[in-house]
């Protein structure tokens, strides 16, 4: 549903382009990774790694028009591994203090949604709490991608339905 404070961005849309661009660097890559940002949830975000062109299909259709669809061309967040008190000790020397990083759980919430939770801090006293919070999970961890910069050669992205209201 479009509100008074969205607007229809047809350059903005998911077209086939877009899902064909996708879908190229998820064969070149063998993984892509994505932001989704959602217009009715200030805010809120999910995300997904996503391995295959069917997947990333299926990922498209399950989000509500307005959602940012935010896919990156090379490897995200490439710390990975099951949270114990080494994982988190590591974990440290992989984002620096003072650094924005992005922490995301690798099991989805619901049995077969690729959409996944994450958190994001830049202290490393931060990072131990979120960690800590995650212990015996399966997580990624890196330096924040810019999802909120520009569309370039290493990152693109698209607003499902063309409405590209406020976030």
């Amino acid at each position: 549903m479009i509100t008074s404070g969205d607007k229809y961005s047809p350059e903005r849309d998911v077209t086939p382009a877009f899902l064909d661009a996708v879908g190229r660097w998820i064969d070149l890559s063998a993984e892509v990774f994505v932001v989704l940002r959602y217009l009715r949830a200030a805010g809120a975000k999910d995300y997904a790694f996503v391995k295959t062109r069917a997947e990333f299909a299926v990922l498209v259709e399950s989000v509500p028009d307005g959602t940012d669809i935010i896919a990156f061309r090379d490897r995200q967040l490439p710390f990975r591994g099951k949270v114990t008190a080494q994982f988190i000790t590591q974990a440290k020397t992989h984002v620096t203090d003072g650094e924005e990083y992005m922490l995301v759980r690798r099991v989805p919430k619901k049995p077969r949604d690729l959409r996944l939770f994450g958190e994001m801090g830049d202290t490393h006293a931060t990072l131990v709490e979120d960690l800590n919070e995650e212990i015996g999970e399966e997580v990624a961890l890196g330096v924040c991608p810019r999802f909120i910069e520009s569309d370039n050669d290493r990152m693109i992205s698209a607003s499902k339905g063309g409405i590209d209201g406020p976030r």
